[in-house]
């Protein structure tokens, strides 16, 4: 028997968790980007994955 996530189209984070980690999310990147982008840097078949979040951090940098 083999367990499948529920493909549902609802998001996993909602508005107020981003809010409330999104500015330690900010400083985290702040702090760690050159270790980030280096460990990045070793699966660049996951490079769309990584360019989401980047995007999203960039949004939430404009936001404060």
């Amino acid at each position: 028997m083999w367990l499948q996530e529920h493909q549902d189209k609802t998001l996993r984070h909602s508005d107020f968790s981003l809010g409330l980690y999104g500015q330690r999310w900010i400083y985290g990147m702040e702090l760690w980007a050159n270790q980030a982008f280096q460990l990045m840097a070793l699966k660049p078949h996951k490079r769309l994955f990584f360019q989401r979040g980047l995007r999203a951090l960039s949004l939430m940098q404009q936001a404060v």
